[in-house]
Parts: structure tokens; C-alpha cells; sequence
């Protein structure tokens, strides 16, 4: 009896990802016949564009959205897929025109002036801070979190923790929310008026409880712990990191600079081998090495890695001044 219903389970199971499948493909069929009678009802083009694009067949998409286009240009939603399209090919100067002309046409638009200035942002516009303010305004408070992390980078501290204020009341337990208060409590940088290691902390176990296999709250804890010169701590929060994603070389990195500063040089020069196996063009780990070789009073070994430096930037400074010791 468990057998028949084991195996009734996997024929459901199978059944609705084929069923799923077929819809999809029936759907896209439905849409190409009622091209073939109607090849430039933009609306028909908009769906079936949808479509590729939700399968990641962006060359059909393109040539729908670019068909529809061709037909009419002020269509607020074929902008949007116009821009979302190009931007996942990697043409991010169409992207910002279909982004422009929607926001020409509609300002008040929200995902149009959210695209487009995320995609300001990304490449460091000098409008990136009014073009969020704007939204901010338009949109009573709430901002994406890629624009909150702009924010964070342009050392808008106000701004950031005000908008974050505005989306944990939405969601307290989202992941990406309750990160950045973290990153911006634990930031110690001299321009940040909120740094709090004790709410920093409280919002690391926070994640860490409802998201314990997360690797980069770890590695985030782990990196707050070293900042604090806390090493030893550090190091438990990079191990546990480093047992949920073992293929971070910055991991390792940091491990490596930790064991260093207990003087733990043979655990440091193995974090930073590791470090190496993970990117054999990692110069810093190779400098890293080198002065822990030192350190550890092994020039021969030092001036090996120093050579490896010098072959990865035959001008590099301290490798340079270290083969000359």
C-alpha cells in the first residue's frame, strides 16, 4: 500500500512539472496563431515576449519587442520588457533610453523610475542621489534595496536607515532588510554616526535564527568580529561560514589574516593556500603568504611567493622591496 501511494506521489509530482511545461508551450502555440492573423497587434507581441523572456530565450523576445516597437514607442508596459530585455543582454544604453522615454512619458510611473535609477546608480551617475530622492518622494518612502545599498556607499546614512525603517514595517523578517541594518551598524568607518556593535550583533543573530544556513551573515559576523580586532571570534563565525560555502577565497583570506594576528602562522599560511587554490591569480594572497613566511622566519619560501606576485604584476612594490631584503 505505502508502495502504490510512493508511487502515485511521483506520477503527481511528475505529472504537474509536465503539465506546468505543456501550459507554458500551449500558451506561446496560442500566441503564434493569433500572430500569424495578427502580426502587429502589439499587445499579442508584448504576451509572447513576456513569455520568452520568463523562459530566458531572449533572442525570440527581442525580435517580438523590437517588432513592437517598431509599431509604437509609447507604450508604457513594452517599455518596461524593452528595458528589463536589454538589460539581461547586457545592453544597458537601451535599457536607459526605454527607462528615459518612460519616465518621459509617465513620472509618476514607479518601476519605470526605479529601474532606471538603480541602473543610475549602478554606474555611478552624478544624478544617482536626486534620482532617489525623487522616488523617495514619489513612492512615500520606500526605495528598493539595491538604492538603500547605493545610499550606504554614498555615505547617506540618514537616508538609508529611514528607507529601511519604511520596509521592515512591511516585512520585519526579510532577509536583505534586516542584512543592511547590519552591514550599517557594524560599518566602522568614520563618516557613519550609527555604528552600534550591540545592535549590529543583534540583528547578526537575528539572521542567523531565522536564516542559519546563510553564509554571509556569517561571514559578515565573522568580518564585524575582525574589525574589532575580536580575531578569535572571528574565526568561529568564518568557520561556520566557510562549512556552508567552502569556495570563497576572501574567506580564507580573513581567516588567514585572523591566525596572523594570534600568531598562529602554520593555520595562516594554510588559510591563505587555500585562498590561492581557490584563484591561482590572487596577488594578495600570495603577498599574504609571503609575509607570513617571514614572519615565520622562512625567507626561502617568502621570496617564492614574492616572485609569484612579481609574475602576476612584474612592478609590484612589496614584492619588489621583499626580494631585496
Amino acid at each position: 500500500m505505502k508502495h502504490i501511494v510512493f508511487t502515485l506521489c511521483i506520477l503527481f509530482f511528475f505529472g504537474c512539472k509536465y503539465s506546468t511545461r505543456e501550459n507554458q508551450i500551449s500558451h506561446l502555440d496560442s500566441l503564434s496563431v493569433l500572430l500569424d492573423k495578427d502580426s502587429l497587434n502589439i499587445g499579442l507581441l508584448k504576451q509572447r515576449a513576456s513569455s520568452y523572456l520568463e523562459n530566458n530565450e531572449l533572442d525570440l523576445a527581442r525580435k517580438d519587442i523590437d517588432a513592437a516597437y517598431a509599431i509604437f514607442k509609447n507604450d508604457i508596459e513594452l517599455l518596461l520588457i524593452r528595458g528589463d530585455l536589454y538589460y539581461k543582454l547586457n545592453q544597458t544604453r537601451i535599457s536607459k533610453e526605454s527607462w528615459e522615454r518612460c519616465v518621459k512619458l509617465d513620472p509618476n510611473n514607479i518601476r519605470c523610475r526605479t529601474n532606471l535609477t538603480e541602473l543610475l546608480c549602478a554606474v555611478k551617475d552624478r544624478n544617482c542621489k536626486a534620482m532617489i530622492d525623487t522616488l523617495s518622494l514619489l513612492n512615500n518612502g520606500l526605495l528598493s534595496i539595491p538604492l538603500i545599498a547605493y545610499l550606504k556607499e554614498l555615505r547617506e546614512y540618514d537616508s538609508a536607515i529611514l528607507a529601511l525603517n519604511h520596509l521592515v514595517e512591511i516585512d520585519p523578517n526579510d532577509k536583505e532588510i534586516l542584512s543592511l541594518f547590519s552591514v550599517i551598524y557594524s560599518d566602522t568607518s568614520g563618516f557613519n554616526t550609527y555604528f552600534n556593535s550591540e545592535l549590529a550583533e543583534e540583528y547578526f543573530k537575528k539572521i542567523i535564527n531565522l536564516y542559519p544556513e546563510d553564509f554571509q551573515v556569517y561571514y559578515n559576523f565573522g568580518k564585524h568580529k575582525q574589525n574589532l580586532l575580536q580575531y578569535s571570534q572571528a574565526l568561529e563565525y568564518y568557520n561556520i561560514a566557510v562549512n556552508i560555502d567552502a569556495t570563497k577565497k576572501q574567506n580564507y583570506y580573513n581567516m588567514g589574516f585572523c591566525s596572523m594576528q594570534l600568531k598562529d602562522y602554520d593555520n595562516s599560511i594554510a588559510y591563505f593556500t587555500k585562498a590561492i587554490a581557490l584563484d591561482n591569480s590572487f596577488l594578495m594572497g600570495y603577498h599574504a603568504r609571503a609575509y607570513v613566511h617571514e614572519l615565520s622566519g622562512n625567507s626561502a619560501k617568502a621570496n617564492i611567493d614574492w616572485k609569484n606576485c612579481l609574475m602576476l604584476n612584474p612592478s609590484y612594490i612589496p614584492a619588489l622591496e621583499g626580494l631585496n631584503k
